[in-house]
């Protein structure tokens, strides 16, 4: 019975953890960086698959790799959702013309 209580118990500190690390990281870096929206599903499947392929060689390895993949997956989603951050576009500056015909000669 203990062990269902440490199993819940870890799922909900690693759930804490990836919410962290994802508001922090949409808040300073998804916001900042421009960037195709395939590639943090590739490292997020990859992480996936090195995880898997691990096992139980490492417990901690492996928790700290399924957090970074879930942390991409995210990011992935929020770009899918979002359409990523956008260019600054440059500010138009309406300057008049100059028309040569208003100015009369005496």
């Amino acid at each position: 019975m203990s062990s269902f209580f440490m199993t819940i118990l870890s799922f909900i500190a690693m759930f804490v953890v990836i919410m962290g690390a994802y508001v922090l990281c949409k808040k300073y870096v998804f916001s900042k960086v421009r960037i195709n929206k395939w590639i943090p599903l590739s490292i997020a499947v990859v992480l996936f698959a090195v995880q898997i392929f691990l096992g139980a060689i490492n417990q901690y390895l492996t928790i700290g790799i399924s957090i970074f993949a879930v942390i991409f997956f995210l990011w992935f989603m929020d770009i899918i959702q979002t359409g990523g951050p956008k260019k600054k576009e440059k500010q138009i500056v309406i300057k008049p013309k100059a028309k040569p015909n208003r100015v009369k000669k005496d």
